[in-house]
Protein backbone atom coordinates (compact mmCIF):
# COMPACT_ATOMS: atom_id res chain seq x y z
CA UNK A 1 0.00 0.00 0.00
CA UNK A 2 1.15 3.51 -0.85
CA UNK A 3 2.17 5.30 2.29
CA UNK A 4 1.13 8.69 0.81
CA UNK A 5 -2.65 7.78 0.48
CA UNK A 6 -4.77 9.11 3.36
CA UNK A 7 -7.88 7.23 4.46
CA UNK A 8 -10.75 9.40 5.83
CA UNK A 9 -12.69 7.72 8.54
CA UNK A 10 -16.16 8.78 9.86
CA UNK A 11 -16.80 8.57 13.47
CA UNK A 12 -19.83 6.39 14.42
CA UNK A 13 -21.59 9.19 16.41
CA UNK A 14 -21.50 11.68 13.54
CA UNK A 15 -22.86 9.06 11.13
CA UNK A 16 -25.78 8.27 13.45
CA UNK A 17 -26.58 11.97 13.82
CA UNK A 18 -26.86 12.44 10.05
CA UNK A 19 -29.20 9.45 9.77
CA UNK A 20 -31.41 10.82 12.53
CA UNK A 21 -31.66 14.21 10.79
CA UNK A 22 -32.79 12.56 7.56
CA UNK A 23 -35.48 10.58 9.39
CA UNK A 24 -36.66 13.71 11.23
CA UNK A 25 -36.93 15.68 8.00
CA UNK A 26 -38.89 12.83 6.44
CA UNK A 27 -41.28 12.70 9.40
CA UNK A 28 -41.81 16.46 9.27
CA UNK A 29 -42.53 16.22 5.53
CA UNK A 30 -45.03 13.42 6.13
CA UNK A 31 -46.68 15.47 8.89
CA UNK A 32 -47.08 18.45 6.59
CA UNK A 33 -48.52 16.20 3.90
CA UNK A 34 -51.03 14.75 6.38
CA UNK A 35 -52.09 18.21 7.57
CA UNK A 36 -52.44 19.42 3.99
CA UNK A 37 -54.50 16.35 3.10
CA UNK A 38 -56.75 16.83 6.13
CA UNK A 39 -57.30 20.51 5.36
CA UNK A 40 -58.10 19.76 1.73
CA UNK A 41 -60.56 17.03 2.76
CA UNK A 42 -62.29 19.34 5.21
CA UNK A 43 -62.48 22.08 2.60
CA UNK A 44 -64.02 19.68 0.08
CA UNK A 45 -66.46 18.16 2.58
CA UNK A 46 -68.00 21.09 4.43
CA UNK A 47 -70.58 20.55 7.16
CA UNK A 48 -74.06 21.91 6.38
CA UNK A 49 -76.47 22.87 9.16
CA UNK A 50 -80.03 24.11 9.65
CA UNK A 51 -81.43 26.13 12.51
CA UNK A 52 -84.02 24.41 14.71
CA UNK A 53 -87.40 26.12 14.37
CA UNK A 54 -91.03 25.35 15.12
CA UNK A 55 -93.12 23.57 12.53
CA UNK A 56 -96.08 21.27 12.02
CA UNK A 57 -96.79 18.35 9.72
CA UNK A 58 -99.89 16.40 8.81
CA UNK A 59 -100.41 12.76 8.04
CA UNK A 60 -102.86 13.38 5.22
CA UNK A 61 -103.99 12.14 1.84
CA UNK A 62 -105.48 13.91 -1.17
CA UNK A 63 -108.56 12.18 -2.54
CA UNK A 64 -111.43 12.74 -4.91
CA UNK A 65 -114.87 11.74 -3.71
CA UNK A 66 -118.57 12.48 -3.51
CA UNK A 67 -120.57 14.66 -1.14
CA UNK A 68 -123.70 12.77 -0.12
CA UNK A 69 -126.79 14.23 1.53
CA UNK A 70 -130.35 13.39 2.38
CA UNK A 71 -132.09 15.07 -0.55
CA UNK A 72 -135.72 15.27 -1.63
CA UNK A 73 -136.12 15.84 -5.36
CA UNK A 74 -138.89 17.93 -6.91
CA UNK A 75 -140.24 17.09 -10.35
CA UNK A 76 -141.47 19.72 -12.78
CA UNK A 77 -145.27 19.82 -13.13
CA UNK A 78 -145.02 20.93 -16.76
CA UNK A 79 -142.72 21.84 -19.61
CA UNK A 80 -141.67 25.44 -19.71
CA UNK A 81 -139.45 28.09 -18.24
CA UNK A 82 -138.33 27.91 -14.61
CA UNK A 83 -138.32 31.01 -12.40
CA UNK A 84 -136.88 30.49 -8.92
CA UNK A 85 -138.55 32.19 -5.96
CA UNK A 86 -135.72 31.50 -3.47
CA UNK A 87 -131.95 31.62 -3.64
CA UNK A 88 -129.60 28.67 -4.01
CA UNK A 89 -128.64 27.52 -0.52
CA UNK A 90 -131.52 29.34 1.18
CA UNK A 91 -133.28 27.64 4.07
CA UNK A 92 -137.03 27.27 3.40
CA UNK A 93 -139.94 25.78 5.30
CA UNK A 94 -142.23 23.03 4.12
CA UNK A 95 -144.97 24.42 1.88
CA UNK A 96 -143.05 27.55 0.88
CA UNK A 97 -143.07 28.53 -2.80
CA UNK A 98 -139.67 27.75 -4.26
CA UNK A 99 -140.23 28.22 -7.99
CA UNK A 100 -142.71 28.89 -10.77
CA UNK A 101 -142.94 27.08 -14.11
CA UNK A 102 -144.34 29.15 -16.98
CA UNK A 103 -146.07 26.73 -19.33
CA UNK A 104 -147.00 27.63 -22.89
CA UNK A 105 -145.64 28.46 -26.29
CA UNK A 106 -142.98 31.10 -25.85
CA UNK A 107 -140.92 32.98 -28.39
CA UNK A 108 -137.52 31.25 -28.57
CA UNK A 109 -135.54 34.48 -28.28
CA UNK A 110 -137.65 35.61 -25.33
CA UNK A 111 -137.26 32.20 -23.71
CA UNK A 112 -133.48 32.35 -24.13
CA UNK A 113 -133.36 35.81 -22.55
CA UNK A 114 -135.45 34.73 -19.56
CA UNK A 115 -133.29 31.65 -18.99
CA UNK A 116 -130.15 33.81 -19.22
CA UNK A 117 -131.48 36.28 -16.63
CA UNK A 118 -132.43 33.42 -14.30
CA UNK A 119 -128.96 31.88 -14.53
CA UNK A 120 -127.21 35.21 -13.89
CA UNK A 121 -129.46 35.86 -10.92
CA UNK A 122 -128.79 32.39 -9.52
CA UNK A 123 -125.03 32.82 -9.96
CA UNK A 124 -125.11 36.18 -8.21
CA UNK A 125 -127.19 34.86 -5.32
CA UNK A 126 -125.30 31.57 -4.97
CA UNK A 127 -122.00 33.31 -4.40
CA UNK A 128 -123.37 36.21 -2.42
CA UNK A 129 -121.03 37.21 0.40
CA UNK A 130 -122.65 37.03 3.80
CA UNK A 131 -123.47 40.53 5.03
CA UNK A 132 -122.56 39.75 8.61
CA UNK A 133 -118.98 39.04 7.59
CA UNK A 134 -118.32 42.55 6.31
CA UNK A 135 -120.79 45.02 7.88
CA UNK A 136 -119.21 47.53 10.26
CA UNK A 137 -115.60 46.37 9.99
CA UNK A 138 -113.51 48.42 7.56
CA UNK A 139 -110.33 46.43 8.25
CA UNK A 140 -112.10 43.17 7.52
CA UNK A 141 -113.59 44.68 4.35
CA UNK A 142 -110.11 45.67 3.14
CA UNK A 143 -108.81 42.17 3.85
CA UNK A 144 -111.75 40.63 2.01
CA UNK A 145 -111.14 42.92 -0.98
CA UNK A 146 -107.47 41.92 -1.13
CA UNK A 147 -108.33 38.23 -0.93
CA UNK A 148 -111.04 38.54 -3.59
CA UNK A 149 -108.66 40.37 -5.96
CA UNK A 150 -106.16 37.52 -5.52
CA UNK A 151 -108.94 35.05 -6.34
CA UNK A 152 -109.81 36.98 -9.52
CA UNK A 153 -106.16 36.94 -10.62
CA UNK A 154 -105.81 33.23 -9.86
CA UNK A 155 -109.04 32.32 -11.68
CA UNK A 156 -107.98 34.44 -14.67
CA UNK A 157 -104.62 32.68 -14.78
CA UNK A 158 -106.38 29.30 -14.72
CA UNK A 159 -108.84 30.55 -17.40
CA UNK A 160 -111.81 29.68 -15.17
CA UNK A 161 -114.36 32.06 -16.70
CA UNK A 162 -117.22 31.15 -14.38
CA UNK A 163 -115.21 31.81 -11.23
CA UNK A 164 -113.84 35.05 -12.68
CA UNK A 165 -117.40 36.31 -13.08
CA UNK A 166 -118.32 35.12 -9.61
CA UNK A 167 -115.36 36.81 -7.93
CA UNK A 168 -115.98 40.01 -9.88
CA UNK A 169 -119.57 40.08 -8.63
CA UNK A 170 -118.31 39.51 -5.08
CA UNK A 171 -115.74 42.29 -5.46
CA UNK A 172 -118.35 44.73 -6.70
CA UNK A 173 -120.58 44.01 -3.71
CA UNK A 174 -117.71 44.48 -1.24
CA UNK A 175 -116.62 47.75 -2.83
CA UNK A 176 -120.17 49.07 -2.55
CA UNK A 177 -120.30 47.98 1.07
CA UNK A 178 -116.99 49.72 1.80
CA UNK A 179 -118.29 52.92 0.23
CA UNK A 180 -121.38 52.77 2.45
CA UNK A 181 -119.29 52.16 5.56
CA UNK A 182 -117.06 55.15 4.75
CA UNK A 183 -120.00 57.45 4.07
CA UNK A 184 -119.33 57.80 0.36
CA UNK A 185 -122.02 58.28 -2.27
CA UNK A 186 -123.12 54.96 -3.66
CA UNK A 187 -124.97 54.87 -6.97
CA UNK A 188 -128.17 52.87 -7.07
CA UNK A 189 -126.83 50.00 -9.17
CA UNK A 190 -127.83 46.91 -7.23
CA UNK A 191 -127.33 44.11 -9.77
CA UNK A 192 -129.72 41.66 -8.14
CA UNK A 193 -132.54 44.22 -8.13
CA UNK A 194 -131.87 45.09 -11.77
CA UNK A 195 -132.00 41.43 -12.75
CA UNK A 196 -135.26 40.91 -10.87
CA UNK A 197 -136.86 43.86 -12.63
CA UNK A 198 -135.60 42.63 -16.00
CA UNK A 199 -137.00 39.18 -15.31
CA UNK A 200 -140.44 40.56 -14.44
CA UNK A 201 -140.54 42.62 -17.62
CA UNK A 202 -139.59 39.65 -19.80
CA UNK A 203 -142.12 37.38 -18.11
CA UNK A 204 -144.89 39.93 -18.64
CA UNK A 205 -144.20 39.93 -22.40
CA UNK A 206 -144.94 36.23 -22.81
CA UNK A 207 -148.34 34.57 -22.74
CA UNK A 208 -148.28 31.34 -20.74
CA UNK A 209 -149.77 29.57 -17.75
CA UNK A 210 -148.10 30.05 -14.38
CA UNK A 211 -147.69 26.96 -12.16
CA UNK A 212 -146.21 27.47 -8.69
CA UNK A 213 -143.97 24.83 -7.10
CA UNK A 214 -143.87 24.37 -3.30
CA UNK A 215 -141.33 22.73 -1.01
CA UNK A 216 -142.48 19.21 0.02
CA UNK A 217 -140.18 19.26 3.09
CA UNK A 218 -138.16 21.77 5.05
CA UNK A 219 -134.50 22.16 4.15
CA UNK A 220 -132.04 24.03 1.98
CA UNK A 221 -133.14 24.80 -1.57
CA UNK A 222 -130.95 23.53 -4.41
CA UNK A 223 -131.43 24.37 -8.08
CA UNK A 224 -128.65 22.05 -9.26
CA UNK A 225 -129.71 18.43 -9.80
CA UNK A 226 -127.09 15.91 -10.92
CA UNK A 227 -128.81 12.52 -10.84
CA UNK A 228 -127.16 11.21 -7.66
CA UNK A 229 -129.79 12.53 -5.25
CA UNK A 230 -131.17 9.03 -4.50
CA UNK A 231 -128.27 6.93 -5.76
CA UNK A 232 -127.07 5.78 -2.32
CA UNK A 233 -129.14 4.75 0.68
CA UNK A 234 -127.62 6.80 3.51
CA UNK A 235 -129.28 4.61 6.12
CA UNK A 236 -127.18 1.67 4.91
CA UNK A 237 -123.60 2.36 3.83
CA UNK A 238 -122.86 -1.28 2.99
CA UNK A 239 -123.49 -0.60 -0.71
CA UNK A 240 -120.71 1.99 -0.81
CA UNK A 241 -117.54 0.38 -2.20
CA UNK A 242 -114.57 1.59 -4.26
CA UNK A 243 -116.29 0.29 -7.41
CA UNK A 244 -119.68 1.85 -6.63
CA UNK A 245 -118.06 5.23 -5.96
CA UNK A 246 -116.23 5.10 -9.27
CA UNK A 247 -119.47 4.23 -11.07
CA UNK A 248 -121.40 7.00 -9.30
CA UNK A 249 -118.77 9.62 -10.18
CA UNK A 250 -119.25 8.89 -13.87
CA UNK A 251 -123.02 9.41 -13.56
CA UNK A 252 -122.88 13.00 -12.30
CA UNK A 253 -124.63 15.32 -14.74
CA UNK A 254 -126.32 18.72 -14.78
CA UNK A 255 -130.02 19.13 -15.30
CA UNK A 256 -131.51 20.99 -18.28
CA UNK A 257 -133.42 24.01 -17.04
CA UNK A 258 -135.24 24.75 -20.29
CA UNK A 259 -137.11 21.53 -20.98
CA UNK A 260 -138.35 20.02 -17.69
CA UNK A 261 -141.51 18.12 -18.57
CA UNK A 262 -142.02 15.75 -15.61
CA UNK A 263 -138.31 15.67 -14.87
CA UNK A 264 -136.41 16.29 -11.65
CA UNK A 265 -135.37 19.94 -11.74
CA UNK A 266 -134.69 21.00 -8.14
CA UNK A 267 -134.33 19.58 -4.65
CA UNK A 268 -134.53 20.18 -0.92
CA UNK A 269 -131.42 19.27 1.07
CA UNK A 270 -131.22 18.20 4.70
CA UNK A 271 -128.94 20.86 6.18
CA UNK A 272 -128.23 19.01 9.42
CA UNK A 273 -125.78 16.26 8.47
CA UNK A 274 -123.90 15.48 5.27
CA UNK A 275 -121.29 12.94 4.21
CA UNK A 276 -118.14 12.69 2.15
CA UNK A 277 -117.32 9.33 0.54
CA UNK A 278 -113.98 8.55 -1.08
CA UNK A 279 -111.70 5.66 -1.99
CA UNK A 280 -108.39 5.50 -0.09
CA UNK A 281 -105.49 3.09 0.38
CA UNK A 282 -106.37 0.37 2.88
CA UNK A 283 -102.98 0.70 4.60
CA UNK A 284 -103.65 4.35 5.40
CA UNK A 285 -106.78 3.52 7.39
CA UNK A 286 -105.64 0.27 9.02
CA UNK A 287 -105.29 2.02 12.39
CA UNK A 288 -108.56 4.01 12.13
CA UNK A 289 -111.71 2.83 13.86
CA UNK A 290 -115.37 3.62 13.17
CA UNK A 291 -116.29 6.66 15.24
CA UNK A 292 -112.81 8.19 15.13
CA UNK A 293 -112.49 11.89 14.35
CA UNK A 294 -110.39 13.13 11.43
CA UNK A 295 -109.84 16.52 9.85
CA UNK A 296 -111.10 17.41 6.40
CA UNK A 297 -110.63 20.30 3.95
CA UNK A 298 -112.11 21.20 0.56
CA UNK A 299 -109.53 23.49 -1.11
CA UNK A 300 -111.89 24.21 -4.01
CA UNK A 301 -114.45 25.70 -1.64
CA UNK A 302 -112.63 27.01 1.42
CA UNK A 303 -109.41 26.83 3.43
CA UNK A 304 -111.45 25.95 6.54
CA UNK A 305 -110.56 22.73 8.39
CA UNK A 306 -113.55 20.64 9.46
CA UNK A 307 -113.97 17.97 12.12
CA UNK A 308 -115.36 14.79 10.56
CA UNK A 309 -116.46 11.49 12.06
CA UNK A 310 -115.62 8.15 10.46
CA UNK A 311 -119.05 6.68 9.75
CA UNK A 312 -118.09 3.70 7.61
CA UNK A 313 -115.11 1.78 6.18
CA UNK A 314 -115.81 -0.82 3.51
CA UNK A 315 -114.13 -4.18 2.96
CA UNK A 316 -110.78 -4.03 1.19
CA UNK A 317 -110.79 -4.52 -2.58
CA UNK A 318 -107.43 -4.68 -4.35
CA UNK A 319 -105.75 -2.67 -1.61
CA UNK A 320 -108.47 0.00 -1.55
CA UNK A 321 -111.39 0.77 0.77
CA UNK A 322 -114.29 3.20 0.65
CA UNK A 323 -114.47 5.59 3.59
CA UNK A 324 -117.52 7.64 4.55
CA UNK A 325 -117.03 10.68 6.80
CA UNK A 326 -119.94 12.51 8.40
CA UNK A 327 -119.95 16.23 9.17
CA UNK A 328 -122.43 18.71 10.63
CA UNK A 329 -120.50 21.91 9.92
CA UNK A 330 -121.36 24.43 7.22
CA UNK A 331 -118.97 25.22 4.37
CA UNK A 332 -119.59 27.94 1.79
CA UNK A 333 -121.03 26.51 -1.45
CA UNK A 334 -121.18 23.00 -0.02
CA UNK A 335 -124.79 22.37 -1.08
CA UNK A 336 -124.31 22.57 -4.89
CA UNK A 337 -121.08 20.53 -4.70
CA UNK A 338 -121.01 16.81 -5.49
CA UNK A 339 -117.84 15.41 -7.08
CA UNK A 340 -115.00 17.21 -5.34
CA UNK A 341 -111.42 16.74 -4.15
CA UNK A 342 -110.52 16.89 -0.46
CA UNK A 343 -107.68 16.60 2.01
CA UNK A 344 -108.24 14.06 4.79
CA UNK A 345 -105.95 14.51 7.79
CA UNK A 346 -105.39 11.60 10.16
CA UNK A 347 -102.90 13.29 12.47
CA UNK A 348 -101.35 16.71 12.94
CA UNK A 349 -98.12 17.15 14.93
CA UNK A 350 -96.34 20.32 16.04
CA UNK A 351 -92.87 20.78 17.51
CA UNK A 352 -89.34 21.21 16.19
CA UNK A 353 -89.09 20.58 12.45
CA UNK A 354 -85.74 19.19 11.26
CA UNK A 355 -84.58 17.37 8.10
CA UNK A 356 -84.98 13.61 8.11
CA UNK A 357 -81.36 13.20 6.93
CA UNK A 358 -80.08 14.85 10.13
CA UNK A 359 -81.14 11.93 12.36
CA UNK A 360 -78.37 9.67 13.65
CA UNK A 361 -79.16 6.28 15.23
CA UNK A 362 -76.68 5.41 17.99
CA UNK A 363 -78.34 2.16 19.01
CA UNK A 364 -81.77 0.54 18.98
CA UNK A 365 -83.01 2.64 21.90
CA UNK A 366 -81.24 5.92 21.20
CA UNK A 367 -81.47 8.31 18.27
CA UNK A 368 -80.64 11.95 17.98
CA UNK A 369 -78.85 14.63 16.00
CA UNK A 370 -75.47 16.32 16.06
CA UNK A 371 -75.40 20.06 16.49
CA UNK A 372 -72.58 22.49 15.77
CA UNK A 373 -71.64 24.58 18.80
CA UNK A 374 -68.54 26.74 18.70
CA UNK A 375 -67.22 24.60 15.78
CA UNK A 376 -67.52 21.41 17.81
CA UNK A 377 -69.97 18.55 17.10
CA UNK A 378 -72.22 17.69 20.06
CA UNK A 379 -74.83 14.92 20.19
CA UNK A 380 -78.43 15.78 21.25
CA UNK A 381 -81.24 13.34 22.12
CA UNK A 382 -84.58 13.67 20.33
CA UNK A 383 -88.10 12.25 20.63
CA UNK A 384 -89.59 11.93 17.13
CA UNK A 385 -93.35 12.57 16.99
CA UNK A 386 -93.92 12.23 13.24
CA UNK A 387 -91.79 11.21 10.25
CA UNK A 388 -92.36 12.59 6.78
CA UNK A 389 -90.50 11.95 3.55
CA UNK A 390 -88.12 14.90 4.00
CA UNK A 391 -88.71 16.26 7.51
CA UNK A 392 -89.59 15.03 10.98
CA UNK A 393 -91.36 16.69 13.89
CA UNK A 394 -89.45 16.43 17.17
CA UNK A 395 -90.98 16.94 20.58
CA UNK A 396 -90.00 20.15 22.34
CA UNK A 397 -88.86 19.12 25.81
CA UNK A 398 -86.64 21.54 27.69
CA UNK A 399 -86.45 19.07 30.59
CA UNK A 400 -84.95 16.27 28.50
CA UNK A 401 -81.38 15.47 29.47
CA UNK A 402 -79.09 16.70 26.69
CA UNK A 403 -82.18 17.48 24.63
CA UNK A 404 -82.50 19.55 21.46
CA UNK A 405 -83.27 23.25 21.92
CA UNK A 406 -84.83 25.94 19.77
CA UNK A 407 -82.29 27.66 17.47
CA UNK A 408 -79.70 24.88 17.82
CA UNK A 409 -77.66 24.43 14.62
CA UNK A 410 -78.38 20.85 13.52
CA UNK A 411 -75.79 19.16 11.31
CA UNK A 412 -77.49 17.79 8.20
CA UNK A 413 -74.51 16.55 6.21
CA UNK A 414 -70.84 15.89 6.85
CA UNK A 415 -68.66 12.79 6.92
CA UNK A 416 -67.45 11.02 10.03
CA UNK A 417 -69.31 13.32 12.41
CA UNK A 418 -68.86 12.26 16.01
CA UNK A 419 -69.05 13.70 19.50
CA UNK A 420 -66.36 16.32 20.07
CA UNK A 421 -65.18 16.51 16.47
CA UNK A 422 -63.79 19.89 15.45
CA UNK A 423 -65.72 21.31 12.51
CA UNK A 424 -64.60 23.65 9.80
Amino acid sequence: MDSNVKVKTVKPKKKARRCSNRILRLLILLLFCFIAYTLIRIAREPVSTVTVRYGSMEDKIDVNGLILRNETVINSPAQGIISYAVREGERVNKGARVATVFEGKVDKDLQRRIVGVNERLQRLQRHEIKEELIIGDIVQIENTIAKTVESVIDATYREDTEKVLTYKNDLERILLQRAKEMGEEVPDTDKAEQLLQEKKQLESQAGYTRIDVFAPVSGVFGAEVDGLENHFDLSDFSKITPDSLQTASSLVQKNDKEDTLGETFMKMVDNYEWYYAATVDAKWVNDIQIGAYLLMRFPELSDETLDANVAYISEEVNGKVAVVLSCMLYVDNIYPARNISAEIVKKKCSGFQIPFDAIRVINVSQSGVYIAKENIALFKNIDVLYKGDEYVIVKEDNNMQNGLLLYDEVIVSGRNIEEGKILR
